[in-house]
């Protein structure tokens, strides 16, 4: 079968629609994270960056409770992108807790950077490492996320049962977690986001922070129990209060599409966002995308990638198999 072009793509379904490609753009949904978040920075990022530079198209980014929720709007059709992290797609692909089936209406579009985990306070709180956070106030990630799930496997590493040592568990999207540590509402919050992240970066301007440390010997146990996370360091000056590196795990950010999606139109996506007008625009409006390349996006794959990602990156000789 022939493949239409991304143009007669956006003509058809406009004129089923009942208008005209100039007069009715091709309305698109990118679901992100929390508002303030990370995720949400970057995905409001991208589907700017995309309306603006792709003719006929317009991407709306909507917030999310977290990956979960992303990951059922790309099931049920409900979103045509989404931020994910690269622990959850292939669990949810594959059926395996915490996901009760297989998630098989997404595919991958590239890795875009990468995150650290940053469980942060405030300096003058006196908590440095896992081990101090018995009895204390958390806010572990937003409802309807996993970052608490990651989070946990941290504590566990450290010796800490997540069921019984803390005083009392949060969900608060990153924003007001940020806020609950500002009032003393809250004494730890914890983020598995880019180096710097918006919402300690912005803490840290008013207060000195403090990200919590692994006890010796923690970090290197846990990694090899869990593969999926990778050595990371905060360093020095990364935060207002941050005096020395910190060592720590991270884990990527990638983003995903509706597996149903036409060929024509992620491949247009795709080269926009990794063209070199997109990786030095969207490196200099988001933090986070400093280190985005072409070569970063297939370094590894969760999740099978969309034929018209996988086109692209063929045809800039990123992959060759």
């Amino acid at each position: 079968m022939l493949k239409r072009t991304l143009a007669a793509l956006i003509v058809a379904l406009t004129a089923f629609c009942g208008g005209t490609a100039q007069a009715e753009p091709l309305k698109l949904t990118f679901s992100t994270g929390s508002v303030g978040g990370g995720f949400f920075a970057v995905g409001s990022g991208i589907a700017g960056f995309a309306s603006q530079k792709i003719p006929g198209i317009s991407i709306t980014a909507i917030s999310a409770a977290g990956v979960v929720e992303s990951i059922n709007r790309l099931e049920q059709g409900k979103a045509d992108f989404a931020m994910l992290n690269t622990q959850d797609p292939p669990l949810a692909w594959e059926g395996k807790a915490p996901y009760k089936k297989q998630y098989r209406n997404m595919r991958g579009m590239g890795i875009l950077y990468m995150q650290a985990a940053q469980p942060y306070t405030l300096k003058s709180s006196g908590i440095r490492t896992f081990k101090d956070l018995k009895g204390k106030t958390l806010s572990v990630g937003a409802p309807g996320g996993t970052m608490h799930l990651d989070f946990f496997r941290w504590v566990e590493a450290n010796g800490l049962d997540p069921k019984k040592d803390f005083g009392k568990v949060l969900f608060l999207p990153a924003s007001e977690a940020m806020e609950a540590v500002k009032t003393g509402q809250v004494d730890v919050a914890v983020e598995l986001s880019s180096i710097p992240s918006p919402q300690i970066s912005e803490l840290s301007i008013l207060r000195p922070v403090h990200i919590l440390e692994f006890l010796p010997g923690a970090r290197a146990d846990m990694m090899q129990k869990y593969p999926q996370y990778l050595p990371t360091t905060i360093e020095k000056g990364a935060y207002n209060g941050i005096d020395q590196p910190i060592e720590t795990v991270g884990t990527g950010a990638m983003f995903a599409c509706r597996a149903d999606l036409p060929d024509d139109l992620v491949y247009e996506i795709v080269k926009t966002v990794y063209s070199q007008e997109g990786v030095d625009y969207l490196g200099n409006v988001i933090a986070a995308l400093k280190s985005m390349s072409p070569n970063l996006a297939v370094s590894y794959k969760p999740i099978p990638l969309h034929p018209g990602a996988e086109r692209y990156f063929r045809e800039i000789g990123l992959i060759k198999d």
